[in-house]
């Protein structure tokens, strides 16, 4: 560092000697060449001295203290001396805001599924952020594939009004995609129901179908007149099913929903108390049957049975009103 910083100021007064010299044309190029040299070197002096935030790139402050001292023969190498010294001098108060540049965050897919709980809250803010770039909501819209279907449909059934038409016409595709892989499962097993000879095959391929139609509800695919043909198809089956086989609790617990749905609280009620009694989840069942007794307008049968949900980690849905029923 001594070394370069004696060949700078070496080479700074050589080409100052030149120019007192001669105005000759030979001089001047003599003068240009060893100035350019000592700008150089003095450029590389003071890059080395700037605090470590200054030194990159190395191009450009490199290059614009070399500029500097090129066009302003030993004045420029004198400036940034001077500055150098008063900044070790005169130490700046004001502590340093770290201020910095942060790239945009990129979705990563195959994290999406561990996500359990906002319900898909930040990605539905992404996409519907119409002026985001239309490159971040595709790439929010392609993660909401690992994505549980009953999270992601109602988002996508959003978006199907969408200005943008990439937007819109994968949102329809991923719903088509879900309803038609159910769909042509429900076909499948169509033929094997009119197929089937004994009580038990007709039962055990009634369930399914019960199944594969609650799906289609559960998962939010079917709407309207759809939704209403689709209940009615899980409520054919799954009573097909339980007048071979009534010991199936999960029947009953799509029934005693559906019933819920259909207005009939008392119907309701009794079917899930069958369902809780032949095994199903008691975690499931009592919100379900505080609704039917909340609309049966029987205020302290809702509180009782909120008073009995003991589930360490309800979900965030039911977090607000076991607060409200239990306080």
């Amino acid at each position: 560092m001594v070394k370069l910083t004696v060949a700078s100021v070496a080479a700074q007064l050589a080409a100052l000697a030149l120019l007192v010299r001669g105005d000759s044309t030979a001089v001047l190029l003599a003068f240009l060449g060893m100035q350019a040299m000592a700008a150089a070197l003095t450029g590389l002096v003071l890059w080395r001295l700037l605090p470590r935030r200054f030194r990159v790139p190395f191009v450009w402050s490199y290059a614009y203290l070399s500029l500097f001292c090129f066009f302003v023969p030993l004045g420029g190498m004198l400036v940034c001396l001077g500055s150098y010294v008063f900044s070790r001098l005169l130490p700046s108060r004001a502590g340093l805001n770290g201020i910095g540049s942060v790239g945009l965050p990129e979705f990563v897919t195959h994290l999406v599924s561990r996500v359990t709980h906002g319900g898909g809250a930040r990605l539905r803010a992404q996409l519907g952020n119409a002026r985001a770039p239309l490159p971040e909501r595709l790439t929010a819209l392609v993660a909401m594939q690992s994505m549980p279907a009953r999270t992601a449909s109602p988002v996508l059934r959003e978006l199907l009004a969408d200005s943008a038409d990439d937007v819109r016409l994968l949102a329809y595709g991923m719903l088509d995609g879900a309803e038609k892989q159910l769909t042509q499962q429900i076909l499948a097993e169509l033929p094997r129901l009119e197929a089937a000879q004994t009580p038990a095959a007709r039962a055990e391929v009634n369930k399914r179908l019960a199944d594969l139609y609650w799906e289609l509800i559960y998962q939010n695919l079917v709407q309207g007149d759809v939704y209403h043909y689709t209940a009615s198809q899980v409520e054919r089956h799954a009573s097909a099913a339980l007048e071979v086989d009534d010991t199936n609790a999960s029947l009953w617990y799509m029934r005693g929903r559906l019933a819920l749905v259909r207005n009939e609280p008392a119907q309701a009620r009794e079917w899930l108390v069958r369902a809780q009694a032949l095994g199903f989840a008691r975690e499931r069942v009592l919100p379900l049957l505080a609704e039917a007794a909340y609309l049966e307008r029987d205020y302290a049968a809702v509180r009782s049975l909120m008073a009995e949900f003991d589930s360490p980690s309800p979900l965030p849905l039911m977090r607000p009103l076991l607060r409200y029923w239990q306080s």
